[in-house]
């Protein structure tokens, strides 16, 4: 059997759009991921609110993927993959970072990977990248919050491209099988989480040949 970390922020934790509460576990995309590949694989969910590729926010702590990411590894230990969906909130104004900043985060976490023995037989893991899902612009808290959030995605869903390609990781963008929710623009929605299980299932068939 597969062990696999899913390693991400809010739309892996299951952030509700509607009422900030959490979808139930076999609604997250994660738990998706273990009903289709249940006598396959383990699928481990580290999600966190908030969580960036390696920027530390001043107001909640733990929050840098960076920093986070050693002790995960030894936690769960051995691993055959491990799934990064980060990035989103690398955007977020307080970071000042650039979608080619946010890059750099990604990978500075694909090279504690590359360096790690966490895989099975004290290997690297495998990796696979989900590139995370657009912002809604025309939502009202995307403009409030999140201004010039477009521009900026769009070079770091470019530069995240190169990035996995020149570090030989899996690749997947989310954008492909799905949209943000428009009650803020932001976070997924059950449908939208099933999508994306779904969509990872047949990645994680295609990378183990299952």
């Amino acid at each position: 059997m597969k062990t696999i970390v899913c390693f991400g922020d809010s739309n892996t934790w299951g952030y509700t759009p509607e009422t900030g509460f959490r979808y139930a576990y076999e609604e997250r995309w994660p738990g998706v991921l273990q009903g289709q590949l249940a006598t396959h694989v383990r699928v481990i969910e580290e999600g966190l609110n908030g969580r960036t590729t390696a920027f530390d926010e001043p107001f909640r702590s733990g929050r840098d993927g960076s920093e986070a990411l050693p002790s995960i590894l030894e936690s769960h230990r051995p691993l055959d993959l491990l799934i990064i969906a980060l990035g989103a909130n690398d955007l977020q104004p307080l970071y000042n970072a650039s979608g080619y900043d946010s890059a750099r985060g990604l990978e500075k976490l694909i090279q504690i990977l590359k360096r790690s023995d966490a895989g099975p037989e004290s290997s690297a893991p495998e990796i696979l990248v989900i590139a995370p899902t657009r912002f809604n612009p025309s939502c009202e808290v995307v403009k409030r919050l999140l201004p010039g959030a477009e521009t900026k995605f769009s070079t770091l869903l470019e530069e995240y491209r190169k990035v996995t390609e020149a570090n030989a990781c899996h690749y997947f963008d989310s954008n492909e099988v799905m949209v943000v929710s428009e009650v803020d623009g932001v976070h997924i929605d059950a449908p939208n989480h099933r999508k994306l299980g779904m969509a990872v299932t047949d990645k994680v068939k295609s990378i183990f040949r299952l």
